[in-house]
């Protein structure tokens, strides 16, 4: 995993960008195809703002941007949102499995959406012969 720290507007010290790597590198517990972290910290008059990008495989990107009043609290919450996004990333991955795997539940899936159409193509009909 390459990690990219870049500053604007404010010089990047070494203990920043070694804490915004340590925090880029306990991302690999969540998913492990991450390819590339970019990090941006922005400084703009007392508001620190950091907007973090995390490039997987296939072209998936999260982005987690965070303002703080200190770089290390905005560095801290653009990274738990990035963790937020890959954990809903993992569920919806998880879900899918489980019911790709058991055919029962999508079968009354599919009943009960045929019971919703027809329900509603009665009620049109109903509308319609009402109307004329």
């Amino acid at each position: 995993m390459k990690v990219n720290v870049v500053g604007r507007h404010v010089k990047v010290t070494d203990a920043m960008q070694q804490y915004a790597e340590e925090k880029a590198s306990k991302l690999n517990r969540f998913f492990k195809g991450i390819r590339n972290v970019d990090i941006v910290m922005d400084v703009n008059g007392l508001t620190h703002h950091v907007e973090t990008a995390v490039l997987l495989g296939h072209g998936l990107k999260f982005v987690g941007k965070a303002d703080a009043e200190d770089m290390y609290a905005a560095i801290d919450a653009a990274e738990s949102k990035i963790e937020k996004q890959i954990r809903r990333f993992n569920s919806k991955l998880k879900n899918h499995r489980d019911r790709s795997r058991i055919g029962s539940e999508g079968a009354v899936a599919s009943s009960e959406t045929q019971h919703d159409e027809a329900t509603y193509e009665a009620i049109v009909r109903e509308m319609l012969e009402e109307e004329t």
